[in-house]
C-alpha cells in the first residue's frame, strides 16, 4: 500500500528546517553529486533540452531513472535521486518536485531564482505568473525539500512525505497577490517579499542549499588535489627505488 502525504502546517516546516539545517552539507549527497557546479543558467539549459527548446512541455513525472538521462550522465546519482523522490513507493517521481528543488540549489541571486520560478512554472504565453501557478510551485517545493534536506543531528533526510497544507499556501497567496490573479514575472521577487515568513524561509533554504553545494565541490577539489599529490609522491619514490636498484 502506497504511503500517504503527511499534511503539515507551515509552523512545523519552519520549526524543523529554519535555522536548523546541518552545517556544511545539508543536502542528500546524491543530489549534490548530480547537480555539482550548477548555476541558474545550467538548469535553464537542461530544461531547454527536456522541452526541446520550448517545443514540448516539461515532463510532470519520471517513471525510471533512465527517463532522467537528459538531466545528467551520472547514472548512479540519478538512480539514487529517483529512489529518494519515490518515497511513497509508487514507481515514479513527481518531476516538478525535483525541478523546484533544483531551482533553489543552483547558484544564483535570490531575485534571479524567483524570476526563473516565474518563467518555469508560469505560462509560456504571457509575461505573468498566476496565483494558481505559484500555489502549485509552493506545493511542489515543500514536498521536494522534505526529501532532500538534512537537519542538525541527522545524517539523512527524515519525514520524507510531508506536504504543506492548503490553508497556509492560500494565506501566502493572499499576501503575495493581494486579491489579483497574477503578477508580472519580473515582479514576483518583490511580491513574495510581502509574505515575510515565506520569503525568509525560501531564502534561507536556498542559501543553505547553495552553501552546501559549494562546500561539497570544494571538498571534491581538495580530494582530487590530495590524490594527485599522493600519486606524484609515489612516482618519485618509485623512481628513486628504481634508480637505487640500477646502481
Amino acid at each position: 500500500m502506497y504511503q500517504k502525504f503527511e499534511i503539515t502546517p507551515f509552523t512545523q516546516f519552519r520549526q524543523q528546517y529554519f535555522n536548523n539545517l546541518r552545517e556544511q552539507s545539508c543536502l542528500l549527497p546524491a543530489l549534490e553529486e548530480l547537480c555539482g557546479g550548477w548555476t541558474q543558467e545550467t538548469l535553464k539549459s537542461i530544461l531547454q533540452k527536456l522541452t526541446k527548446k520550448n517545443q514540448a512541455p516539461l515532463p510532470l513525472f519520471f517513471d525510471s531513472s533512465q527517463a532522467m538521462d537528459s538531466i545528467s550522465n551520472k547514472k548512479q546519482a540519478l538512480a539514487t535521486v529517483f529512489q529518494q523522490f519515490d518515497s511513497r513507493g509508487i514507481g515514479r517521481i513527481d518531476a516538478t518536485e525535483l525541478f523546484s528543488v533544483m531551482l533553489l540549489l543552483s547558484t544564483g541571486e535570490v531575485s534571479q531564482i524567483f524570476y526563473n520560478i516565474a518563467v518555469i512554472f508560469g505560462s509560456d504565453k504571457t509575461n505573468h505568473i498566476t496565483s494558481d501557478e505559484f500555489f502549485f510551485f509552493i506545493d511542489c517545493l515543500f514536498r521536494g525539500i522534505s526529501k532532500v534536506l538534512i537537519c542538525k543531528g541527522e545524517n539523512k533526510p527524515i519525514n520524507l512525505n510531508k506536504r504543506l497544507n492548503d490553508q497556509d499556501i492560500n494565506k501566502f497567496m493572499q499576501q503575495i497577490f493581494k486579491g489579483q490573479q497574477k503578477v508580472n514575472k519580473d515582479e514576483l521577487y518583490a511580491s513574495v517579499k510581502q509574505s515575510q515568513q515565506l520569503f525568509e524561509f525560501i531564502e534561507y533554504i536556498s542559501i543553505s542549499m547553495q552553501t552546501s553545494m559549494e562546500y561539497t565541490r570544494q571538498q571534491s577539489l581538495l580530494m582530487m588535489k590530495i590524490t594527485m599529490e599522493v600519486k606524484k609522491l609515489m612516482a618519485q619514490m618509485l623512481s628513486q627505488i628504481d634508480g637505487t636498484a640500477k646502481k
